[in-house]
């Protein structure tokens, strides 16, 4: 019987937990592992200050890359997207899709840089605003995906099955949607030439499986609450 021991982060070791449950990092494995049918156990860390540190978690990951995963004894994995591509090599059934045509060169990862960059941003949403139009950019390119995806493997709209690659966007795109509108008011959404992009993120938010396990929109706020601090 395969049990994941999963390290986590928090802010503190009196942190409450909703920093921990609205990074999309979080919720990518929670989704992968509800998936999935793994048992898992959840540790929370605090490597920046070596607060409930395993003995073995230096020697296995001296950077503090969080999410961190071990099974098998001495199998170590880096990271929501290593955790997941590891465990699905080892673990066939259920297979999980890695998504349609392409979607590798498409990140969630893109999505959680651009949408802290965006917030801290004093300009409005206009072409004045290199990360509004970053992240423009970023909505083209996703909703380009999507169409091409069309009746593959990696439709969800058809197939209403999450792939790896939705599992990694999904939780990102919407922490932006939740955030934007409370700490930069006059979000405008997904510009009018992605509107295939809308559709699906309006049907993929709304999946049971996501319902589930998606943070609060208190919880989304607080952590990037946390994350718009000023460095001490």
């Amino acid at each position: 019987e395969l049990i994941l021991h999963i390290l986590q982060a928090v802010v503190s070791t009196q942190s409450t937990g909703d920093t921990v449950n609205a990074d999309p990092a979080t919720t990518e494995m929670k989704i992968y592992f509800e998936l999935k049918g793994f048992k898992h156990k959840v540790h929370l860390v605090d490597p920046a200050a070596s607060k409930n540190l395993p003995p073995w978690f230096r020697r296995n990951n001296w950077d503090g890359v969080l999410p961190m995963a071990k099974y098998d004894k001495e199998q170590y994995k880096l990271g929501a997207t290593e955790i997941m591509t590891g465990l699905e090599e080892k673990f066939r059934v259920p297979l999980i899709s890695s998504g349609g045509p392409g979607a590798f060169r498409y990140r969630g990862t893109t999505v959680k840089e651009l949408t802290l960059s965006l917030l801290l941003s004093p300009e409005p949403y206009d072409d004045t605003n290199v990360h509004w139009k970053d992240m423009k950019n970023e909505f083209e390119d996703l909703n380009q995906y999507i169409v091409q995806c069309h009746n593959t493997e990696g439709d969800y709209l058809k197939h209403k099955k999450f792939s790896i690659w939705e599992i990694r966007l999904i939780p990102a795109l919407y922490n932006l949607l939740v955030a934007a509108p409370h700490f930069k008011p006059g979000f405008p959404g997904f510009p009018d030439d992605a509107g295939q992009l809308k559709s699906y993120v309006n049907h993929a938010i709304e999946d049971p499986v996501f319902m589930k396990l998606r943070p609060t929109e208190e919880q989304i706020i607080k952590y990037f609450e946390h994350k718009m601090k000023p460095s001490e």
